[in-house]
This record gives structure tokens, sequence and C-alpha cells, in this order.
């Protein structure tokens, strides 16, 4: 994942779909797909900032593939790094 972290996210904002990135020092991030009022469809946890964009992405596509943030993005996942 390279310096295209910040447009990943707007996309996903810009595609309604909702997300949460928390981090504790020293603990990594928490990633959440969802959110408080209508639940969490996947959550995890990544070692680097741009690993949790990338688990982002990865899950948005496999939970909302009709989504016009799957269909720009598809062809251009990997696996998700934890």
């Amino acid at each position: 994942m390279s310096d295209r972290s910040g447009i990943i996210l707007q996309d996903l904002y810009d595609s309604e779909i909702n997300f949460s990135i928390a981090t504790f020092w020293d603990n990594g991030f928490e990633v959440k797909l969802g959110d408080d009022m209508n639940g969490f469809v996947a959550s995890g946890n990544a070692a680097q900032f741009s690993n949790a964009v990338e688990w982002l992405m990865v899950r948005a596509i496999e939970k909302y593939p009709n989504s016009l943030f799957a269909k720009t993005y598809r062809d251009h996942v990997g696996s998700p790094k934890p």
C-alpha cells in the first residue's frame, strides 16, 4: 500500500461505507467496517496504518461487492496483511 491511504479512506466515505480505525500506542490499529448504530460487519487488527487501510479495502469489497467502491478497487486487491 502506498501513500494512497487518504484517497482510499475518502473513497470509502464517498461510497457511504462506514468504518473506524482506532489506535493505542504499541498495540497497532483496531479496524472495523460498519458503525455503532447499524453494527459492524467485520473487525480486525493491523500492525501498521497502511495495512489497516488495505484491510478495510479488502473487507469493503467482500462485504459490499456491488458498491462503487468495490467496482473501482476490485482489481487492486491483494491479501490483507495483519
